[in-house]
């Protein structure tokens, strides 16, 4: 009661006060000075949202509230002074749903509306979070509207980034009502990109965003309602026109776009026409004017040329959208300081060359990224000289880093990762290799392949590699001047091994660890050293006789693959794919039993760790939040893989695997356990879906595409 008798104090001498200021100063002038009391008096816009604040409006996308809306703009200029401050107080209340209109209104040719349209808008007052929103939601929205255009561009990232996919409707409602152009675009270009949740078409998500766009007048609205709207064929000459549009705000300055949004919206309708036969060309052409846009808008040239972070990605991409011709011609600009520290370009120069067939120029490119000499983009060495004249002390400093840690292990490590993820698994092996060995004369026995009766398509993709494939002398190894007792080797062989494994090379996977598994079982005190590391030795013994396994058991050696397995149990029972493996071994009654009796040991095992790390996550700071989420994720994923792949009930699984990938939509890998529940219980519709999900994310993994392989062969012999 005390609070409403002094607003309405306030409301009386602000109201006496207007008048004395509509008699004696001009109207126009009055109009100003009454804004300013009304702020300073307390009966600010958030005051008085805070006086009267009413629950948002759940039908503010209907024709009934745009009038609504329209007839309140109208009435800020109304000659009776409390209407005004009425109407402006009921804008206030509807909140962001008002704030388009609004925005037109600040044009409006009544000038007293247009300063009272634009004094709301720019406030940046509006509550962002409404009541639908989930605690996250509101946590990241809290201060969206006083803060400055970075700092909002990271909350954006932030509502993508949310679980369950709960900054959704906020993306939505950003794009619609968010009145700076820029973040609204970036908004509709986040929204654009993202993908449909777990068992969500992409027509679901076309259709709910349509649905939440509907209705909003902005450039941001106009590109998500086509986006959303649109039917194949890609309309590319409406599209064309946006980007028009972009780069003439852009050369404008108007601070309607910026470099970062012309661009990725250039990107963004490449891939949208870049493996349609008939617009490739028109794909290539744009995205040569990524590489010359510089020209027009000279500080451009700094994302894609010269910086190397910038370069890269832009490598990456065009090479993701199939286009190597840019990635060839992008080489060709790169300064000699660039090639002679980065090797990854020479390598994805010798990508693109794949790509267009030309597997002799790729591996002679290839092989000149190995020996880390930089070349053209014909493959040639590069030599200093081709420069010309340039700074000497530039020069010098070029030449000082040329070349430097050659041999270095982590460096080379690093390399060879990148490339195991973009498939080219050739070339990720001989850097492997280096790295362990420091020696690029190295020889490796190379062998013929052995026969399978498996279709083509399911065998892993070993780019660079036609009639022979690389068998690991382990003789050699255990030979090879390399330190043992340091966790950056051991790691390196692991990482090799492994990639070995996956392309169901088990014999040479085992044979890379085989030094250190002679050393670690007959010399004690190499085994007394190693204590620090222990658990990552028993991880590396639990990963060696799992590779033994599963070779003894495709060899038909069903004992010997039985011993390697429980062998691996015993050394790590994280290791979930030795259980597995004994599932798929004919056994005995008393064997069955011990295999039961280890399964439930470790779901026991792995159900405490989901319900400790469930209550940790629950208490965790905002520090903690994502560390625990992450561990919760794999712990669900890993009880779905055990279960799917041996007996328990196949609903529990399926459960826990969503809830894997909710937590992280973008794991391959849980994505593809979501696949094998879905199989477990014949649902190969379903599995099929899931498994292409987890191979558009990592196309070229060998066990993703097998298991894609399988599940369409079940899926059609179903049918």
């Amino acid at each position: 009661m005390m609070f409403d008798m002094t607003l309405r104090g306030l409301v009386h001498d602000a109201t006496i006060t207007a008048i004395w200021l509509r008699v004696h100063l001009t109207h126009r002038i009055a109009i100003a000075l009454t804004i300013l009391l009304l702020s300073g008096s307390g009966l600010s816009r958030v005051g008085l949202c805070q006086v009267s604040k009413t629950k948002e409006f759940s039908n503010a996308n209907t024709d009934s509230m745009a009038d609504r809306i329209s007839q309140l703009i109208e009435r800020l200029a109304d000659p009776n002074y409390s209407s005004r401050i009425n109407a402006q107080a009921e804008l206030e209340r509807i909140g962001v749903v008002a704030l388009d209109q609004l925005h037109s209104a600040s044009f409006h040719p009544d000038p007293q509306i247009a300063a009272i349209a634009r004094y709301i808008v720019q406030s940046n007052q509006f509550t962002w979070a409404w009541e639908t929103d989930t605690q996250s939601v509101r946590k990241i929205l809290l201060n969206y509207g006083s803060s400055q255009p970075a700092e909002k561009s990271a909350y954006i990232d932030q509502l993508l980034r949310l679980e369950h996919d709960e900054g959704f409707a906020a993306l939505c409602r950003l794009v619609r009502y968010e009145t700076q152009s820029g973040l609204a675009k970036r908004a509709a270009l986040v929204l654009m990109r993202s993908k449909p949740i777990v068992e969500q078409s992409a027509e679901a998500r076309k259709e709910s965003i349509y649905n939440s766009i509907v209705g909003g007048q902005s450039t941001a609205s106009r590109w998500v309602l086509k986006y959303a709207s649109s039917s194949i064929p890609f309309d590319l000459d409406w599209w064309s026109k946006m980007l028009e549009q972009e780069l003439s705000l852009l050369q404008k300055n108007t601070g309607e776009t910026s470099l970062e949004l012309a661009a990725d919206l250039h990107r963004w309708v490449i891939e949208q026409i870049s493996e349609t036969p008939n617009l490739r060309d028109r794909a290539l052409n744009m995205g040569r004017s990524l590489l010359t846009l510089g020209k027009s808008v000279p500080t451009l040239d700094s994302m894609i040329g010269n910086r190397t972070n910038q370069a890269n990605e832009f490598a990456h991409w065009a090479l993701k959208v199939k286009l190597p011709e840019l990635v060839q011609e992008q080489h060709a600009k790169l300064p000699q300081s660039t090639l002679t520290r980065e090797f990854l370009f020479g390598y994805l120069l010798a990508e693109s060359f794949m790509l267009q067939g030309k597997t002799e120029l790729a591996n002679k490119v290839a092989q000149s990224s190995l020996r880390q000499l930089p070349c053209d983009e014909l493959g040639n060495e590069r030599k200093r000289n081709d420069l010309g004249s340039r700074d000497p002390i530039r020069n010098a400093l070029d030449l000082a880093f040329e070349r430097r840690n050659v041999g270095d292990l982590e460096r080379r490590a690093y390399l060879a990762d990148l490339l195991k993820e973009r498939g080219q698994f050739a070339w990720a092996e001989s850097e492997y290799i280096l790295a362990i060995y420091k020696n690029e004369n190295y020889q490796l026995k190379k062998t013929k392949p052995k026969s399978t009766n498996q279709n083509p398509d399911s065998e892993p993709n070993v780019e660079g590699k036609k009639d022979e494939e690389v068998e690991l002398d382990a003789k050699n190894l255990a030979n090879a001047p390399f330190d043992l007792t340091l966790n950056a080797t051991i790691v390196v062989m692991w990482k090799l091994s492994e990639m070995l494994q996956s392309q169901s090379r088990h014999n040479e996977a085992a044979n890379v660890l085989e030094p250190f598994v002679e050393r670690f079982n007959n010399e004690p005190m190499f085994k007394r050293q190693l204590t620090e590391s222990s658990q990552l030795s028993d991880n590396l013994m639990s990963s060696y006789h799992l590779y033994r396994g599963d070779e003894a058991r495709e060899e038909g050696e069903m004992e010997k693959a039985k011993e390697h397995y429980w062998t691996s149990i015993g050394h790590s029972s994280d290791n979930v794919d030795a259980l597995i493996g004994l599932y798929k071994i004919s056994m005995s009654e008393k064997e069955q039993a011990k295999r039961l009796a280890k399964l439930k040991e470790i779901i026991s095992e792995i159900r405490v760790e989901i319900r400790e790390t469930s209550e940790a996550l629950k208490t965790s700071s905002s520090i903690e939040h994502s560390f625990y989420r992450s561990k919760l994720a794999n712990h669900c994923n890993t009880l779905a893989w055990v279960v799917a792949n041996t007996e328990g009930s196949k609903e529990e699984a399926l459960f826990l695997s969503r809830k894997a990938c909710t937590l992280n939509p973008e794991s391959a890998e849980y994505l593809d356990t979501l696949a094998h529940c879905y199989a477990a219980m014949r649902k190969y519709q379903d599995a099929v879906q899931q498994q292409r999900r987890a191979v558009e994310i990592k196309p070229h993994h060998p066990e993703l595409k097998k298991a894609l392989y399988s599940f369409e062969t079940k899926l059609r012999d179903s049918k």
